[in-house]
């Protein structure tokens, strides 16, 4: 029976099986009952179609939409489900499986003539145009990014044309780039070859060099794969091969193009928020970081952001378009070796891609890389010295990845008490940046809460709450020791409950009206500091919230108010002007 396996979402974990349709939805009336904000009540369908043996997935009108493998369908469309195909219900994913297929013994009686078994290595072919294009599918189904794509196909058409060098060049707004080479450290292509390759769609040849348009199906072409050989002419079927790798150079090329769109999609870009000097200082550094191949080093309290930070770099840099992957380094041994090194494929397990090679041509995020097992830490330096990552076919394959990590501290000073490998340490030198805890930006709290609350509101499709001046200072007042992710989740949770309301302190949380109470002050500075905070914010209540009103009550300078205010974490009523 054909099924649907929820990997993530409230529901993660449950497996359905399609007997005849299932609906997805918030309603307890559903099928698959989904409790997310994000799915409207009747949300999607899947239906079994008995005559022509599929499962549809079908959109019901839903608000925030349904996506098959990274696409959002149109209302009421259908789509027929394939095996391995990917749902995404608000914030549910789901894979589909098919139905399983019986392996039964030959019926009682019945002599059935004896198989005949053929090693598989026996029957793939070897020599020939077949087994050229066998072995460039293979090479480029396994590219995990585009730059690997064009790499390997150039260095395929090499070996498959015995040839002495290999090109692929993108064309783009200010011409023809080359974006591999193979066999050569350059090549001089003839204008006349890229022309009749580029703009007619042609074959382009002379006795020594062929010229192939990069191309997908129903698209033109955006590229050129060209090959020299100088001893003997090419001759016209290996015009054709040429002219088929093209083809399966650009299909692959699109097809890897296209799936980091999508993932991309299914990862929202975030900017960071703040104005505090300490945050705007640091996200200042990350910009500068991001122009460089150096690594980066985000090191910092638990929830202080890094890890949003470290997409924000990313997507600052030259290789904002390259791949993003993530590595948990608090995983055991075994997991963190497979997704940083990859696995063979076993018996029932298909083979693993490494991380590293996955990452070629952009970003590898290590999140927690302190935690990293010393015996996977090792590997990777020896890794990164190299600039190789393991090969899906065996052995190593160049790469060209930046590497990003996040830490508790810094790694230099850990490797320095003995509490990091050394030689990650060294591989890791570049940028080091500190990410402030949030009791040191306070004057970004107002900020991060009405943006949190606002988000949290419209997951119901409703305006932001109102905060109370009282409530306002708890929330200012209160230390938030799990930092940015904690102010988050009281946030969302506000604006998610008072929706469109007003929130004052009986409405926050007991957490955040006790710690803001026990935090009185013992110094005598952090008194004075209390007393000044209060006065101000007295005087803006008093001048109706009139910044230019408020200086003049309290004899200051309007600029040395905005300051004060900057630095208590002070805001104005909403739908005031100072």
């Amino acid at each position: 029976m054909p099924a649907l396996l929820l990997l993530t979402g409230p529901s993660a974990g449950r497996r359905y099986e399609v007997v005849s349709q299932l609906t997805l939805g918030r309603s307890p009336s559903c099928d698959i009952p989904l409790e997310d904000d994000q799915v409207s009540r009747r949300h999607a369908q899947l239906f079994l179609d008995t005559v022509a043996g599929q499962v549809r997935l079908r959109d019901l009108g839903s608000t925030n939409g349904t996506l098959l493998n990274g696409q959002r369908l149109a209302l009421q469309e259908e789509a027929v489900l394939r095996p391995g195909d990917r749902m995404r219900v608000g914030a549910t994913i789901a894979v589909y499986e098919p139905p399983p297929v019986s392996i039964v013994d030959e019926p009682s009686g019945v002599v059935a003539p004896e198989p005949e078994h053929v090693p598989i290595e026996e029957v793939l072919p070897h020599v020939g145009a077949a087994a050229a294009m066998y072995s460039a599918g293979t090479a480029l189904l396994g590219a995990t990014s585009e730059a690997m794509v064009l790499r390997r196909l150039s260095e395929e058409t090499v070996h498959a044309l015995n040839a002495d060098r290999a090109a692929a060049l993108l064309s783009g707004p200010e011409g023809l780039r080359t974006a591999a080479v193979s066999g050569a450290a350059s090549v001089e292509v003839p204008r006349a070859l890229v022309q009749a390759a580029l703009e007619r769609k042609e074959l382009g040849r002379t006795d020594t060099a062929l010229c192939s348009p990069l191309v997908a199906s129903g698209g033109m072409p955006f590229g050129v794969l060209y090959v020299e050989r100088e001893e003997s002419p090419f001759t016209e079927g290996e015009g054709q091969l040429l002219a088929s790798l093209g083809r399966l150079g650009g299909e692959a090329y699109t097809a890897v193009r296209s799936r980091g769109e999508a993932e991309a999609a299914e990862t929202p870009w975030v900017t960071p928020l703040g104005t505090s000097r300490a945050f705007r200082g640091v996200v200042e550094e990350a910009r500068r970081a991001a122009g460089s191949a150096a690594p980066v080093v985000l090191h910092g309290e638990p929830g202080t952001g890094k890890a949003l930070l470290a997409h924000f770099l990313h997507g600052k840099s030259p290789r904002a378009l390259g791949p993003w992957v993530t590595v948990e380094c608090r995983q055991s041994l075994e997991a963190v070796e497979v997704a940083l090194f990859g696995r063979a494929g076993a018996p029932g397990q298909p083979p693993v891609t490494s991380a590293v090679l996955r990452a070629d041509a952009g970003t590898l995020l290590l999140r927690h890389v302190e935690a990293l097992p010393r015996p996977a830490a090792e590997r990777l330096a020896r890794m990164l010295a190299r600039r190789a990552a393991p090969a899906r076919q065996g052995g190593e394959e160049p790469v060209d990845v930046r590497i990003v990590a996040t830490s508790a501290s810094p790694v230099s000073r850990l490797a320095s008490r003995g509490e990091f490998d050394a030689a990650l340490a060294r591989g890791l030198t570049g940028f080091e940046l500190e990410v402030p805890p949030l009791r040191e930006r306070r004057g970004d709290v107002p900020v991060l809460l009405e943006h949190f609350a606002l988000r949290g509101a419209r997951q119901g499709g409703r305006e932001a709450p109102v905060l109370g001046p009282e409530a306002r200072r708890l929330l200012a007042e209160y230390p938030w020791p799990q930092n940015v992710r904690e102010l988050e989740l009281v946030a969302e949770r506000l604006g998610r409950v008072y929706a469109a309301g007003h929130v004052g302190i009986p409405q926050l949380p007991p957490e955040v009206r006790e710690g803001a109470v026990g935090q009185a002050p013992r110094t005598l500075q952090e008194q004075v500091a209390r007393l000044e905070r209060d006065a101000i914010a007295e005087a803006l209540r008093e001048s109706g919230w009139k910044k230019v009103r408020a200086a003049e009550l309290l004899g200051i300078s309007r600029p040395t108010l905005d300051r004060k205010m900057e630095e208590y974490g002070l805001t104005l009523e909403r739908g005031t002007r100072g």
